[in-house]
């Protein structure tokens, strides 16, 4: 039996990959010894289920009912032995080892150590109504602030508006989506999106908002096969800069165009919590972590995924780097309630990374090898399913 004296608090903020595949862990180790870790464990999420957002574009699709693609997470921490707390995170005091949440009632909560995995909020700041450009959090207080937009994250929500989508379209002789982003996300969205709208009706239309960039993270043979794609799909690209949507009218940088509506997945910024925290900060609003995902400025605190960044090196928010990251964390909290000698998270070179074309099709990338096929669906869809279903086993 492993043994903490004094008794220590471990506090996991978020049900992100990260904190699912401690869950399983822990579930794992009491099966083998109930009494293998003696710490009181307690998970705050907001919602008793975390959509898994590599398979969210095979649902919009109607590939996956939502059941497929959703993880009960209050359950997991039941057999985990970890307490389940149904709030939502507002402010992490790091000096007073204290998070201030809220759901029924505002309710802070100490602990000896914090994981963070959150995630994060869709950049807006493309919107042209936003006040300062310069300010990650610029429209926090700005009254006249966009709300027709949908935006990607949190997840939770986007589910509901699909959905809202999905019946406008029904009754629609031509309904027409756009869909502001121009990296992977994007991609398989606009996809998904195009399947699932030419079901209803093939006059709808699916167009992409890309800018200049796109895809700008990956390799020339990779985007070209992309975008050949969305040439199968009849997908309308504009590589302007999207500024802003209102009563039903997209503005771009040089067009307007009659929209029904948008959906943004423009990159991340910090979630709303990280502008009062005293943990450092850093660029739009993530909490900044060593190679360890131990927070530079508060030893005891440590994050991973898109709620952290990196400060010795560039590892981009993914969730490739999430679950692995999040392995080594997971490891890393262990060692650090113990005492014990932490290891580094040393990102590969070369991660798989497979991208889904909306109808059972999908393209792949390992370094400079690029392929495609529906096989390459399958493989995904195989990863994806032992990801959701580990638990069961």
């Amino acid at each position: 039996m492993t043994k903490f004296s004094p008794k220590k608090t471990l506090l996991l903020a978020g049900a992100g990959h990260a904190h699912i595949g401690m869950l399983r862990r822990l579930s794992a180790a009491r099966l083998k010894n109930p009494d293998t870790i003696e710490a009181d464990i307690h998970l705050i999420s907001e919602q008793p289920q975390t959509i898994y957002s590599g398979m969210l574009p095979g649902w919009m699709a109607g590939h996956y009912q939502l059941h497929d693609i959703s993880i009960d997470i209050k359950s997991l921490c039941v057999r985990a032995g970890v307490r389940f707390i149904q709030q939502s995170l507002v402010q992490v005091n790091a000096a007073s080892n204290k998070v201030v949440t809220t759901g029924d009632k505002q309710t802070d909560f100490d602990y000896d150590v914090l994981s963070l995995n959150t995630g994060a909020d869709t950049d807006m700041r493309w919107l042209r109504d936003h006040k300062d450009q310069n300010d990650y959090r610029s429209d926090s207080d700005d009254s006249d602030a966009n709300t027709d937009v949908i935006a990607i994250r949190p997840l939770s929500t986007f589910i509901t508006q699909w959905q809202r989508i999905l019946k406008d379209a029904q009754s629609s002789e031509k309904y027409q989506l756009a869909i502001i982003g121009a990296g992977a996300a994007a991609i398989e969205l606009v996809m998904a999106a195009q399947v699932a709208l030419r079901n209803i009706n093939r006059n709808h239309q699916v167009i992409l908002v890309c800018g200049e960039n796109l895809l700008s993270g990956f390799n020339s043979g990779f985007r070209q096969r992309v975008i050949k794609q969305l040439d199968r799909h009849d997908i309308t690209i504009i590589r302007e800069r999207a500024t802003d949507y209102r009563d039903g009218e997209l503005s771009t940088t040089n067009k307007s165009l009659p929209i029904n509506a948008v959906i943004a997945a423009t990159g991340v910024i910090g979630s709303a919590w990280t502008v009062s925290t005293d943990l450092e900060i850093e660029g739009d609003g993530f909490v900044a972590v060593n190679d360890k995902q131990q927070s530079v400025s508060h030893p005891n605190v440590f994050a991973v995924g898109d709620v952290a960044t990196r400060i010795d090196k560039y590892v981009a928010h993914s969730g490739v780097h999430s679950v692995h990251g999040g392995a080594i964390e997971a490891d890393n909290l262990l060692a650090y309630l113990k005492d014990s000698i932490m290891e580094s998270y040393q990102p590969k070179s070369r991660t798989l990374y497979l991208l889904s074309c909306g109808d059972k099709y999908a393209i792949g990338s390992w370094g400079n090898v690029n392929l495609q096929g529906r096989w390459v669906w399958h493989l995904k869809k195989y990863i994806d399913k032992r990801f959701i279903e580990a638990d069961k086993n």
